[in-house]
């Protein structure tokens, strides 16, 4: 699903698995580009193909993941490298993929298992957005995308 509020996109498929997501993004981008990716089955690696992440440009990923669920080290990685990615936020600290694969700690909403904030996001119809951490109150405030030609 593509939420869309005036300018601003978020992008959110669920449990759609790698084979699935392939067929949005190759031959064809069908997609576009958008401004928030919601990791697809919380950053395991049968999902979050690197065709798919890297065809939609994210600017911020929100990886919605468990402590011990998802946050996958290759899944990670291909957000890492996302052409023009901004930042990565994580709903929790993820145990498997240790100090290489974790943002750092004010992007994170919970650094154990046993609490439960969240990530708020908030949007503007210009394409202004913002996202905020229930555990620390950080908001980070992202300006429009300058260029829109490549959404639908």
């Amino acid at each position: 699903m593509v939420i869309a509020y005036g300018n601003f996109r978020l992008l959110d498929l669920g449990d759609l698995t790698w084979n699935k997501e392939h067929e949005l993004a190759c031959p064809n981008n069908l997609l576009g580009t958008v401004d928030v990716y919601l990791t697809t089955h919380h950053g395991m690696d049968l999902s979050g193909s690197a065709v798919l992440v890297h065809a939609v440009h994210p600017r911020v990923a929100i990886m919605n993941n468990g402590a011990k669920k998802g946050g996958a080290p290759s899944a990670w990685r291909i957000i890492e490298d996302s052409p023009g990615l901004e930042d990565l936020w994580q709903l929790h600290y993820a145990v498997d993929g240790g100090a290489d694969h974790n943002v750092p700690a004010p992007f994170i909403a919970n650094l154990d298992e046993t609490t439960s904030h969240g990530l708020r996001i908030t949007a503007d119809r210009d394409g202004r957005f913002a996202v905020t951490n229930g555990r620390n109150g950080q908001t980070k405030t992202y300006p429009p995308r300058r260029a829109l030609a490549a959404r639908p």
